[in-house]
């Protein structure tokens, strides 16, 4: 369809729905023809994937992610309706956090190695190990209750079509880190892939006694003396400055299809990849507790690195396939970080300089075995099992804070017990399966009707384990030593009873284990309610029994919280196909939410990445949803369409951050249900292919534009007697005293904007990508606290990603080149406030620069 008539289309659609004939009379004649013919088999013209699901989605195909180029999951996912990525980690659908959201692979059950978070981080999915991607917006009863904006499957490589052989290599540069200074300690001789070659690991003197639940201070002195001077010194604790180098990555992937005997055909898929990535970010770190407390500028650089592998071998037949998918990722953040400035609940000066350091490790393993069969010529039954276990892994996080006299004066450690070493360590195991079961009943002619049962398991445990110590003392040092180096105020000539003494820096139950254990059946039918009409009506029946148990490292038990419910969650949608190449669709389901093990788990938690404490509530219930959806969908032709759809939610008990103070003047996030909330918004979205006919390198391309944009207006609904229990105290309170009153919710932006621009040639493709998320809360503030709350300005994304097919020396081969965060947009966290005269602090700003690369990949 040419141009100049889809854009006709799209304003007649936008205006009214039932003026759609007069777009063009003599394009409109045979559709009015149609109509008043008796039509039975409607929908031919809608492309499969909007066709064969009865649900509102968005499909993330193979070529979608070859045109945008981008590194992983993460990035290509903000480029669907209604989503945003938050921190390029984690998929926010609809606006709503990432609690309510989850993340599967292949239909399995992904656990996430960060604490905070109930979905594995999408960065960590390399797009080459992807052959698309569904995200489901509205629910269906073969999916897990808990499910509030979405879910987010991802799907592997399995069997491909021929055999390939890809080698690529890339490099690049942020126009603020490469070739800079930037901070960095020397560490381990593996760290350039993120990996420890066991310099982290506790020393042994320091394990015997982490081991035995010893506490330090139930040793004599000579004993400490000997753990203490155990530590690793120089290699990581001085950190140093240098030039850094660029950015580059690596990657195989190869596969091939291999036909065996009796109609047997076995595909195997292999990808192995490397990439690292340095980052330096110089902002500001504000905060308020009634007055400007904090204010410090601060200097980072990180450098991230990751492995990943994926090994998949499926078994294909005439009515079947077996396949088994092995999946490797290994993802390390080494950071080194220096903030100056005020802080006014230190003693002294209270000018202050932080040295701090960490080594974030994050591993999944994951391995599932699955099939489908058919039986007969109706019933189709499909399984799956995996394993998986990841990891978070955070050794030696060191932070030391010295004072200053004045702003130009050096930092001297001139008051004790400021300086810790932390150790922490977290496994969490998911074992899943899954049973589905559908049968076709049969009808004459075009009618069709399916039932389907299934049965889903999932076994989630989870230890934490945090070790927490300080170098005590240090009161009358010489002068000398409190100017000395890192490595030489902690040398081993320093360490004894009279100057610095290893000692355990908490004795609360900081330590958690947990375990949910979850088993769901649901029923669903599709049918056709009449023609032209058809309905997808089902039912979950699922229950859960959630523990959390606190703990110290001496064995001493804190808090236990025991969440153990059952739900039926009924789901209905029915589609209407009154066109061949459009539908109407509306749908309700009642869902859940449950609390995440660290909201649970009453123990103190820090985040190096974010540089925030946190503490768990053991009094959270979980959250329930009533969500209703509309969806209208035009079909212009191959991968071009405009949808329309509307949605609202209420949900009972959400469950949202929020800051409160601690004794010293200081402040750490809780969470708490809040008592209701109701959501609702829209999402448009336009898709076309369209020529330009102006010259011959113009008409040899086919261009491409796509725009959605997602309105979401949320509320928080306090009633009177409604009422909020205090996370410190368990006792209920006023819901009032905590200003949720009218306050929208928490992490969600009223305006998401993806656009997309570009042409697909013979032999190149060049796209430019545009993104907008408005500001949104990040956590919310503490009004009897003097805190306010802090908001997130994401801002615009502006990239370009070209790639051109070339033979070079006889192979194939393709050349590509990105630009990223062309327009060199920060980071912004805020407050508002009067504690300054400009109204606003800073929260955590910093500048993130522009980034460019270039890749080159052999094709065999």
């Amino acid at each position: 369809m040419p141009l100049a008539k889809q854009i006709k289309a799209l304003l007649l659609c936008c205006t009214s729905l039932a003026t759609f004939q007069t777009a063009n009379a003599q394009d409109a004649q045979p559709l009015q023809d149609s109509i008043s013919d008796v039509i039975v088999v409607r929908g031919r013209n809608i492309p499969e994937p909007q066709r064969a699901t009865s649900q509102v989605a968005s499909f993330l195909s193979a070529d979608d992610l070859e045109r945008s180029g981008d590194e992983n999951a993460a990035l290509a996912l903000t480029r669907l309706s209604g989503l945003s990525v938050v921190g390029g980690r984690f998929a926010y659908v609809r606006g709503l956090g990432d609690r309510y959201s989850s993340a599967r692979l292949n239909g399995s059950v992904l656990p996430s190695p960060e604490p905070l978070r109930r979905t594995v981080p999408l960065d960590l999915f390399p797009s080459n190990v992807l052959a698309g991607a569904v995200v489901q917006k509205t629910y269906s009863a073969d999916y897990s209750g808990e499910f509030g904006g979405g879910v987010i499957d991802l799907n592997t490589l399995r069997v491909p079509d021929e055999s390939f052989l890809n080698i690529k290599g890339g490099i690049g540069a942020n126009l603020i880190t490469t070739g800079k200074n930037g901070l960095f300690v020397n560490g381990s001789d593996l760290d350039f892939l993120g990996y420890d070659d066991g310099l982290r690991s506790l020393p042994d003197p320091l394990a015997d006694v982490v081991n035995s639940g010893t506490p330090l201070a139930s040793l004599d002195d000579s004993q400490v003396e000997v753990i203490g001077e155990s530590l690793v010194n120089s290699p990581l604790t001085v950190i140093q400055n240098g030039t850094l180098g660029p950015n580059f990555d690596a990657s195989i992937n190869a596969g091939t299809a291999i036909d065996l005997n009796d109609g047997l055909r076995l595909g195997l898929v292999g990808v192995v990849g490397y990439d690292q990535e340095w980052t330096n970010r110089d902002g500001l770190r504000q905060t308020i507790l009634g007055t400007l407390n904090t204010d410090f500028e601060t200097k980072s650089t990180s450098m991230d690195a990751t492995v990943n592998g994926l090994a998949a071998a499926t078994l294909e037949w005439d009515t079947g396939a077996v396949t088994a998918t092995g999946l490797y990722i290994h993802s390390t953040l080494k950071e080194s970080q220096i903030d100056e400035g005020v802080d006014r609940s230190q003693p002294g000066s209270q000018l202050v300089t932080i040295e701090s350091n960490t080594f974030l490790q994050r591993q999944l393993y994951m391995g599932q075995l699955s099939g489908d069969q058919r039986v007969g010529e109706n019933i189709d039954i499909t399984w799956r099992t995996a394993f998986a276990r990841s990891n978070r892994d955070s050794p030696y996080e060191w932070n030391l804070m010295r004072f200053r006299d004045t702003v130009d004066s050096d930092p001297v450690y001139s008051f004790a017990n400021k300086q810790s070493t932390k150790f922490s360590y977290l496994t969490d195991d998911v074992f899943s399966g899954g049973l589905d079961v559908s049968y076709e009943i049969p009808f004459a002619g075009p009618r069709a009707a399916s039932v389907s049962v299934g049965y889903e398991y999932s076994d989630n445990e989870r230890d934490y384990d945090i070790y927490s110590f300080r170098f005590a003392g240090g009161n009358s040092l010489p002068e000398d030593v409190q100017s000395a180096r890192p490595d030489y105020l902690f040398s081993p000539d320093n360490i004894d009873p009279s100057r610095f003494f290893l000692s355990d820096a908490s004795f609360t139950p900081d330590l958690y284990d947990a375990t949910m254990t979850t088993h769901a059946g649901y029923f669903k039918s599709d049918f056709e309610l009449i023609p032209t009409v058809t309905a997808n009506v089902g039912v979950r029946y699922e229950t859960a029994e959630q523990i959390v148990q606190t703990s110290d490292r001496f064995g001493n038990i804190g808090s236990t919280t025991t969440l153990d419910n059952d739900y039926w969650l009924p789901t209905a949608t029915v589609t209407w196909n009154f066109a061949d190449n459009m539908q109407f669709r509306v749908g309700y389901s009642h869902t859940i939410a449950r609390p995440q093990f660290r909201e649970l788990a009453q123990s103190l938690f820090f985040d190096p990445e974010t540089n925030r404490s946190y503490r768990g509530n053991r009094f959270l219930v979980d959250s329930e949803f009533r969500n209703y959806d509309a969806r209208f969908e035009y079909y212009l032709g191959r991968n071009q369409f405009i949808t329309l759809a509307g949605f609202y939610k209420t949900i009972d008990n959400p469950i949202e951050e929020i800051l409160f103070t601690t004794t010293g003047d200081s402040f750490d996030t809780t969470f708490i249900n809040s008592p209701k909330a109701e959501l609702f918004g829209g999402e448009a979205e336009y898709r076309t292919r369209f020529d330009i006919l102006w010259n011959d390198w113009f008409e040899r391309r086919e261009w491409i534009f796509s725009v959605n944009y997602t309105f979401t207006e949320s509320e928080i609904k306090v009633e009177a007697g409604d009422v909020v229990i205090n996370p410190l105290s368990g006792f209920a309170e006023d819901a009032t005293l905590f200003g949720l009153a009218g306050q929208p919710l928490q992490g969600t932006p009223k305006h998401i904007v993806n656009s997309q621009v570009g042409w697909e040639g013979e032999n190149d493709r060049f796209t430019v990508l545009f993104g907008w998320v408005d500001e949104r809360i990040l956590q919310r503030g503490s009004p009897t606290g003097g805190i306010p709350t802090v908001y997130e300005t994401p801002g615009i994304q502006l990239d370009a990603v070209y790639g051109i097919d070339v033979v070079l020396l006889g192979t194939d081969a393709t050349i590509s080149l990105s630009g990223r965060n062309l327009l060199a947009t920060r980071h912004e966290e805020f407050q508002l406030s009067d504690a300054t005269p400009e109204g606003r602090t800073e929260f955590q700003t910093y500048d993130r620069g522009r980034s460019i690369s270039a890749g080159l990949t052999i094709k065999f």
